[in-house]
């Protein structure tokens, strides 16, 4: 009895500490200020949209790709939510059905998956509405309000990062 109860609990830290199961962590695994969860910089874009000079068929497009990658979040956070209820449910047994267990641990990493690339997707297509001169723009203005977050005087040390 106590052998199988260490092993149970064995597992059970091993998936929360490799966080595997935890409903919130596609998000975290991506980006851990939120920028993904908040529609990645499409926000940033569109609250700046007159210093930007963006366009209503700029915004339009915008905010259509924003909605597209958070209806497909919303969907793929609600299957990996049920199949992390679903895998805890299974580990709550004596004998742990390990099959089915690593099946649904496989289908919660396609999920994340799934909302990576949507990521990846909406930001290459954000990228492509905004023209030479607005990205450079953009590029100075986050700059611009990072130093300003951080109180610093000297440039932030992401600025010259080469994802920005």
């Amino acid at each position: 009895m106590k052998k199988g109860f260490v092993s149970w609990a064995l597992a059970l830290a091993l998936v929360f500490s490799l966080g595997l199961l935890a409903p919130g962590t596609a998000r975290a695994d991506m980006h851990h200020h939120g920028m993904m969860h908040h529609g990645g910089p499409i926000a940033f874009y569109l609250m700046n949209q007159d210093r930007l000079g963006l366009t209503p068929d700029q915004v339009k497009k915008l905010s259509t790709l924003k909605m597209d990658f958070m209806k497909t979040m919303i969907m793929e956070k609600a299957r990996i939510h049920v199949l992390h209820m679903e895998t805890m449910a299974l580990m709550m047994h004596h004998r742990i059905d390990v099959s089915k267990a690593k099946s649904n641990m496989d289908a919660i990493l396609n999920h994340k998956r799934a909302i990576m690339h949507a990521y990846l997707t909406m930001i290459s297509g954000a990228h492509r509405v905004l023209t030479a001169d607005q990205f450079a723009t953009a590029k100075k203005l986050w700059r611009q309000m990072m130093m300003m977050h951080h109180g610093m005087m000297m440039p932030h040390p992401m600025a010259h990062h080469p994802g920005m």
